[in-house]
């Protein structure tokens, strides 16, 4: 579903596909709900079961302000983009 970036922190929070400007969310085969910015070398959230990570490395401002806007303002684990490419998987 296409959306905008004033919308995608309420579909972080509820685990929901989307697609808003250079970033997408959607639940892939293994269970987890992945949210992206600019493709998959990128991930900047991941729910697994009830626990959420946070990428925690910076890109850029563009990127850093998408983060913002999709945070789902819960506690997070904090990993890099290594660590987290690894939970998603």
């Amino acid at each position: 579903m296409r959306i905008t970036m004033r919308q995608a922190r309420e579909k972080v929070q509820q685990c929901e596909p989307f697609t808003a400007n250079n970033v997408f969310a959607e639940v892939l085969d293994n269970g987890v709900y992945a949210v992206w910015s600019y493709g998959k070398h990128w991930p900047m959230f991941a729910k697994v079961g009830d626990q959420w990570f946070e990428n925690s490395d910076k890109y850029s401002v563009t990127t850093s302000k998408q983060h913002g806007q999709c945070h789902p303002l819960c506690d997070t684990a904090k990993v890099g983009t290594a660590e987290l490419q690894r939970v998603i998987r």
